[in-house]
Protein backbone atom coordinates (compact mmCIF):
# COMPACT_ATOMS: atom_id res chain seq x y z
CA UNK A 1 0.00 0.00 0.00
CA UNK A 2 1.21 3.50 -0.75
CA UNK A 3 1.88 5.46 2.44
CA UNK A 4 0.84 9.03 3.20
CA UNK A 5 3.09 12.02 3.86
CA UNK A 6 5.02 11.20 7.02
CA UNK A 7 6.22 14.80 7.53
CA UNK A 8 2.92 16.05 8.99
CA UNK A 9 -0.07 14.57 10.86
CA UNK A 10 -2.28 12.30 8.78
CA UNK A 11 -5.44 14.23 7.92
CA UNK A 12 -8.61 12.33 8.81
CA UNK A 13 -12.31 12.88 8.11
CA UNK A 14 -15.45 11.18 9.42
CA UNK A 15 -18.57 10.25 7.51
CA UNK A 16 -21.10 9.81 10.29
CA UNK A 17 -21.17 11.63 13.64
CA UNK A 18 -23.20 9.18 15.77
CA UNK A 19 -22.23 7.80 19.16
CA UNK A 20 -19.21 5.75 18.09
CA UNK A 21 -17.70 8.81 16.40
CA UNK A 22 -17.09 10.33 19.83
CA UNK A 23 -14.73 7.48 20.74
CA UNK A 24 -12.88 7.72 17.44
CA UNK A 25 -12.57 11.50 17.81
CA UNK A 26 -11.12 11.19 21.32
CA UNK A 27 -8.64 8.61 20.04
CA UNK A 28 -7.50 10.84 17.17
CA UNK A 29 -7.16 13.84 19.47
CA UNK A 30 -4.74 11.78 21.58
CA UNK A 31 -2.70 10.65 18.56
CA UNK A 32 0.04 13.15 17.67
CA UNK A 33 0.42 11.57 14.22
CA UNK A 34 -3.17 12.32 13.18
CA UNK A 35 -5.50 15.31 12.90
CA UNK A 36 -9.26 15.30 12.49
CA UNK A 37 -9.86 17.79 9.68
CA UNK A 38 -13.53 17.48 8.76
CA UNK A 39 -16.76 15.58 9.38
CA UNK A 40 -20.06 15.02 7.62
CA UNK A 41 -23.44 13.64 8.61
CA UNK A 42 -26.92 13.50 7.12
CA UNK A 43 -27.94 15.56 10.16
CA UNK A 44 -26.28 18.85 9.22
CA UNK A 45 -26.82 20.32 12.66
CA UNK A 46 -25.19 17.34 14.36
CA UNK A 47 -22.19 17.58 12.02
CA UNK A 48 -21.79 21.28 12.82
CA UNK A 49 -22.00 20.68 16.58
CA UNK A 50 -19.52 17.81 16.52
CA UNK A 51 -17.12 19.67 14.24
CA UNK A 52 -17.08 22.58 16.67
CA UNK A 53 -16.51 20.27 19.64
CA UNK A 54 -13.66 18.43 17.92
CA UNK A 55 -11.95 21.42 16.31
CA UNK A 56 -12.82 20.25 12.79
CA UNK A 57 -14.87 21.56 9.86
CA UNK A 58 -18.34 20.39 8.85
CA UNK A 59 -18.55 19.53 5.15
CA UNK A 60 -20.84 17.57 2.87
CA UNK A 61 -19.89 13.99 2.12
CA UNK A 62 -19.34 14.89 -1.53
CA UNK A 63 -16.93 17.63 -0.56
CA UNK A 64 -15.05 15.28 1.80
CA UNK A 65 -14.51 12.81 -1.01
CA UNK A 66 -13.17 15.51 -3.31
CA UNK A 67 -11.00 17.26 -0.72
CA UNK A 68 -7.26 17.18 -1.34
CA UNK A 69 -6.54 17.95 2.32
CA UNK A 70 -7.95 14.60 3.52
CA UNK A 71 -5.92 11.40 3.32
CA UNK A 72 -8.14 8.87 5.12
CA UNK A 73 -11.83 8.66 5.96
CA UNK A 74 -13.60 6.76 8.74
CA UNK A 75 -17.01 5.41 7.67
CA UNK A 76 -19.07 5.57 10.89
CA UNK A 77 -22.60 5.47 9.51
CA UNK A 78 -25.22 2.74 10.01
CA UNK A 79 -24.13 -0.57 8.51
CA UNK A 80 -26.49 -0.40 5.54
CA UNK A 81 -24.48 2.41 3.91
CA UNK A 82 -20.97 1.08 4.65
CA UNK A 83 -20.24 -0.58 1.31
CA UNK A 84 -21.44 2.29 -0.87
CA UNK A 85 -19.50 4.88 1.14
CA UNK A 86 -16.31 2.82 1.48
CA UNK A 87 -16.31 2.16 -2.27
CA UNK A 88 -16.64 5.89 -2.89
CA UNK A 89 -13.75 6.66 -0.52
CA UNK A 90 -11.47 4.17 -2.26
CA UNK A 91 -12.46 5.36 -5.73
CA UNK A 92 -11.50 8.89 -4.67
CA UNK A 93 -8.02 7.69 -3.75
CA UNK A 94 -8.27 7.75 0.03
CA UNK A 95 -7.65 5.16 2.73
CA UNK A 96 -10.71 4.02 4.67
CA UNK A 97 -11.55 2.51 8.05
CA UNK A 98 -15.03 0.94 8.14
CA UNK A 99 -16.76 0.63 11.51
CA UNK A 100 -18.03 -2.79 12.55
CA UNK A 101 -20.11 -4.67 11.58
CA UNK A 102 -18.86 -4.03 8.06
CA UNK A 103 -21.91 -5.27 6.14
CA UNK A 104 -24.28 -8.16 5.51
CA UNK A 105 -23.50 -7.61 1.81
CA UNK A 106 -20.82 -10.29 1.37
CA UNK A 107 -20.32 -9.50 -2.31
CA UNK A 108 -19.90 -5.88 -1.34
CA UNK A 109 -17.09 -6.79 1.09
CA UNK A 110 -15.41 -8.78 -1.68
CA UNK A 111 -15.61 -5.72 -3.92
CA UNK A 112 -13.95 -3.63 -1.20
CA UNK A 113 -11.09 -6.15 -0.97
CA UNK A 114 -10.56 -6.02 -4.74
CA UNK A 115 -10.90 -2.25 -4.97
CA UNK A 116 -8.46 -1.70 -2.11
CA UNK A 117 -5.84 -3.71 -3.98
CA UNK A 118 -6.52 -1.95 -7.26
CA UNK A 119 -6.30 1.51 -5.71
CA UNK A 120 -3.33 0.74 -3.47
CA UNK A 121 -5.22 2.09 -0.45
CA UNK A 122 -5.93 0.54 2.92
CA UNK A 123 -9.47 -0.64 3.63
CA UNK A 124 -9.57 -1.73 7.27
CA UNK A 125 -12.47 -3.05 9.41
CA UNK A 126 -13.06 -1.51 12.82
CA UNK A 127 -12.27 -4.73 14.69
CA UNK A 128 -11.13 -2.70 17.65
CA UNK A 129 -10.78 -5.24 20.48
CA UNK A 130 -7.85 -6.94 18.77
CA UNK A 131 -5.80 -3.78 19.26
CA UNK A 132 -5.98 -3.83 23.06
CA UNK A 133 -2.50 -4.83 24.28
CA UNK A 134 -3.95 -7.63 26.42
CA UNK A 135 -5.74 -9.26 23.49
CA UNK A 136 -2.94 -8.62 21.00
CA UNK A 137 -0.60 -10.36 23.46
CA UNK A 138 -3.06 -13.25 23.85
CA UNK A 139 -3.10 -13.73 20.07
CA UNK A 140 0.70 -13.63 19.90
CA UNK A 141 1.22 -16.07 22.78
CA UNK A 142 -1.28 -18.57 21.39
CA UNK A 143 0.54 -18.40 18.05
CA UNK A 144 3.83 -19.02 19.85
CA UNK A 145 2.38 -22.08 21.63
CA UNK A 146 2.73 -20.55 25.11
CA UNK A 147 -0.33 -22.43 26.44
CA UNK A 148 0.10 -25.51 24.27
CA UNK A 149 -2.52 -26.61 21.81
CA UNK A 150 -5.70 -24.49 22.29
CA UNK A 151 -8.56 -26.47 23.78
CA UNK A 152 -11.39 -24.06 24.42
CA UNK A 153 -12.52 -20.45 24.26
CA UNK A 154 -15.25 -18.85 26.35
CA UNK A 155 -16.40 -15.33 25.58
CA UNK A 156 -19.28 -13.15 26.74
CA UNK A 157 -20.69 -9.63 26.40
CA UNK A 158 -23.56 -8.91 28.81
CA UNK A 159 -25.42 -5.72 29.65
CA UNK A 160 -28.96 -4.35 29.74
CA UNK A 161 -29.77 -2.30 26.66
CA UNK A 162 -32.40 0.31 27.65
CA UNK A 163 -35.64 0.21 25.68
CA UNK A 164 -35.10 3.61 24.06
CA UNK A 165 -31.63 2.65 22.82
CA UNK A 166 -32.66 -0.86 21.72
CA UNK A 167 -35.12 0.76 19.31
CA UNK A 168 -32.20 2.45 17.52
CA UNK A 169 -30.27 -0.74 16.71
CA UNK A 170 -30.50 -4.19 15.26
CA UNK A 171 -30.27 -6.95 17.86
CA UNK A 172 -26.94 -8.08 19.38
CA UNK A 173 -26.59 -10.93 16.87
CA UNK A 174 -25.93 -8.18 14.30
CA UNK A 175 -24.51 -5.29 16.33
CA UNK A 176 -22.07 -6.94 18.76
CA UNK A 177 -21.60 -10.67 18.06
CA UNK A 178 -19.14 -9.72 15.32
CA UNK A 179 -16.65 -8.82 18.10
CA UNK A 180 -16.77 -12.34 19.47
CA UNK A 181 -16.55 -13.86 16.00
CA UNK A 182 -13.52 -11.90 14.77
CA UNK A 183 -11.71 -12.60 18.06
CA UNK A 184 -12.53 -16.30 17.68
CA UNK A 185 -11.10 -16.25 14.14
CA UNK A 186 -7.96 -14.47 15.36
CA UNK A 187 -7.35 -16.90 18.23
CA UNK A 188 -8.62 -20.23 16.89
CA UNK A 189 -9.30 -19.83 13.17
CA UNK A 190 -12.53 -20.60 11.34
CA UNK A 191 -14.70 -23.37 12.87
CA UNK A 192 -15.96 -26.25 10.79
CA UNK A 193 -19.50 -26.02 12.17
CA UNK A 194 -21.59 -23.94 14.57
CA UNK A 195 -24.93 -24.13 16.34
CA UNK A 196 -26.72 -21.13 17.82
CA UNK A 197 -29.72 -20.48 20.04
CA UNK A 198 -31.49 -17.20 20.75
CA UNK A 199 -33.93 -16.00 23.38
CA UNK A 200 -35.96 -12.84 23.89
CA UNK A 201 -37.72 -11.31 26.89
CA UNK A 202 -38.76 -7.98 25.28
CA UNK A 203 -40.24 -9.39 22.09
CA UNK A 204 -41.57 -6.06 20.92
CA UNK A 205 -37.99 -4.71 20.76
CA UNK A 206 -36.31 -7.75 19.19
CA UNK A 207 -38.51 -9.12 16.38
CA UNK A 208 -35.74 -11.52 15.31
CA UNK A 209 -35.78 -13.07 18.79
CA UNK A 210 -32.12 -12.27 19.45
CA UNK A 211 -32.08 -10.27 22.70
CA UNK A 212 -29.55 -12.87 23.81
CA UNK A 213 -27.65 -15.37 21.68
CA UNK A 214 -25.40 -18.30 22.45
CA UNK A 215 -23.11 -19.97 19.90
CA UNK A 216 -21.17 -23.22 20.10
CA UNK A 217 -18.36 -23.73 17.59
CA UNK A 218 -16.34 -26.83 16.72
CA UNK A 219 -12.89 -26.75 15.07
CA UNK A 220 -10.98 -29.29 12.99
CA UNK A 221 -8.26 -29.26 15.66
CA UNK A 222 -10.70 -30.53 18.28
CA UNK A 223 -10.95 -27.15 19.99
CA UNK A 224 -14.34 -25.77 21.02
CA UNK A 225 -15.63 -22.22 21.51
CA UNK A 226 -18.65 -20.86 23.35
CA UNK A 227 -19.82 -17.31 22.62
CA UNK A 228 -22.61 -15.49 24.47
CA UNK A 229 -24.03 -12.00 23.93
CA UNK A 230 -26.96 -10.47 25.77
CA UNK A 231 -28.79 -7.16 25.97
CA UNK A 232 -31.27 -8.62 28.47
CA UNK A 233 -29.64 -7.84 31.82
CA UNK A 234 -26.56 -6.86 33.82
CA UNK A 235 -24.05 -9.13 35.52
CA UNK A 236 -23.30 -7.62 38.94
CA UNK A 237 -22.05 -10.84 40.53
CA UNK A 238 -18.65 -11.12 42.23
CA UNK A 239 -17.12 -12.32 38.94
CA UNK A 240 -18.96 -10.33 36.27
CA UNK A 241 -18.94 -11.54 32.66
CA UNK A 242 -19.75 -8.08 31.26
CA UNK A 243 -17.02 -8.61 28.67
CA UNK A 244 -14.83 -11.60 29.35
CA UNK A 245 -12.57 -13.84 27.29
CA UNK A 246 -10.95 -17.01 28.58
CA UNK A 247 -8.62 -19.27 26.56
CA UNK A 248 -7.54 -22.69 27.82
CA UNK A 249 -4.77 -24.77 26.30
CA UNK A 250 -3.13 -28.11 27.04
CA UNK A 251 -0.43 -26.47 29.17
CA UNK A 252 -1.91 -23.18 30.35
CA UNK A 253 -4.55 -20.54 29.86
CA UNK A 254 -5.25 -16.82 29.59
CA UNK A 255 -8.02 -14.50 30.72
CA UNK A 256 -9.22 -10.97 29.93
CA UNK A 257 -12.02 -8.84 31.37
CA UNK A 258 -13.01 -5.37 30.23
CA UNK A 259 -13.86 -4.72 33.87
CA UNK A 260 -10.27 -5.13 35.01
CA UNK A 261 -10.46 -1.34 35.34
CA UNK A 262 -13.71 0.40 36.31
CA UNK A 263 -14.30 4.07 37.12
CA UNK A 264 -17.44 5.23 38.92
CA UNK A 265 -20.00 3.24 40.90
CA UNK A 266 -23.48 1.78 40.67
CA UNK A 267 -24.86 5.19 41.66
CA UNK A 268 -22.63 7.13 39.24
CA UNK A 269 -22.41 6.03 35.60
CA UNK A 270 -19.57 3.55 35.34
CA UNK A 271 -16.81 4.02 32.84
CA UNK A 272 -14.63 1.25 31.43
CA UNK A 273 -11.33 2.87 30.39
CA UNK A 274 -10.25 -0.22 28.44
CA UNK A 275 -13.16 0.43 26.07
CA UNK A 276 -11.76 3.83 25.08
CA UNK A 277 -8.24 2.43 25.01
CA UNK A 278 -9.12 -0.03 22.26
CA UNK A 279 -10.09 2.90 20.01
CA UNK A 280 -6.82 4.63 20.88
CA UNK A 281 -4.76 1.53 20.11
CA UNK A 282 -6.66 0.91 16.86
CA UNK A 283 -6.04 4.53 15.80
CA UNK A 284 -2.34 4.28 16.62
CA UNK A 285 -1.99 1.10 14.56
CA UNK A 286 -4.03 2.38 11.62
CA UNK A 287 -2.23 5.73 11.46
CA UNK A 288 1.33 4.93 12.53
CA UNK A 289 1.74 1.35 11.33
CA UNK A 290 -0.60 1.00 8.34
CA UNK A 291 -0.61 4.48 6.80
CA UNK A 292 2.86 5.64 7.83
CA UNK A 293 4.64 2.31 8.27
CA UNK A 294 2.85 0.21 5.64
CA UNK A 295 2.34 -2.67 8.10
CA UNK A 296 -0.87 -4.74 7.80
CA UNK A 297 -3.78 -4.29 10.21
CA UNK A 298 -4.28 -6.89 12.94
CA UNK A 299 -7.62 -7.78 11.35
CA UNK A 300 -8.17 -7.46 7.61
CA UNK A 301 -11.17 -7.00 5.37
CA UNK A 302 -10.80 -10.70 4.50
CA UNK A 303 -11.29 -11.40 8.23
CA UNK A 304 -14.36 -9.15 8.13
CA UNK A 305 -15.73 -11.24 5.26
CA UNK A 306 -15.28 -14.46 7.26
CA UNK A 307 -16.79 -12.77 10.32
CA UNK A 308 -19.94 -11.77 8.46
CA UNK A 309 -20.22 -15.17 6.75
CA UNK A 310 -20.16 -16.82 10.18
CA UNK A 311 -22.61 -14.22 11.54
CA UNK A 312 -25.01 -15.13 8.73
CA UNK A 313 -24.64 -18.82 9.61
CA UNK A 314 -25.38 -18.02 13.28
CA UNK A 315 -28.63 -16.33 12.32
CA UNK A 316 -29.63 -19.23 10.06
CA UNK A 317 -28.92 -21.61 12.93
CA UNK A 318 -31.03 -19.94 15.62
CA UNK A 319 -33.85 -19.05 13.19
CA UNK A 320 -34.08 -22.50 11.56
CA UNK A 321 -32.83 -24.68 14.43
CA UNK A 322 -29.94 -26.06 12.37
CA UNK A 323 -26.31 -27.03 12.82
CA UNK A 324 -24.42 -25.05 10.17
CA UNK A 325 -21.39 -26.55 8.43
CA UNK A 326 -18.98 -23.81 7.39
CA UNK A 327 -17.36 -24.41 4.02
CA UNK A 328 -15.66 -21.26 2.76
Amino acid sequence: MRSVNAQSPVRIAFIGCGGVADFHAQAILRCSAARLVAVSDRNVGLAADKAAAWGAEARTTERLLLSDDIEAIYVLTPMESHIELAEAVLKHGKHVLVEKPVSHDLEGIRRLIDLSGQQGKWCVPGHSYLYLPELARMKRLIGEGAVGRPLSMFMSEIYRMPDERARLYHGPSIEVLCHQIYLMIALLGVPRRIQAFAGTIRRELFPDGDEQVTVNAEFESGALAHLYVSWAGEDETSDPWTFKLKMLGESGGMHFSRRDQVNGSAEIQREYPLYLEMFEQQTEHFICRCLLGEEPPLSTMADALRTMEIAAAVRRSFINGTVEALKF
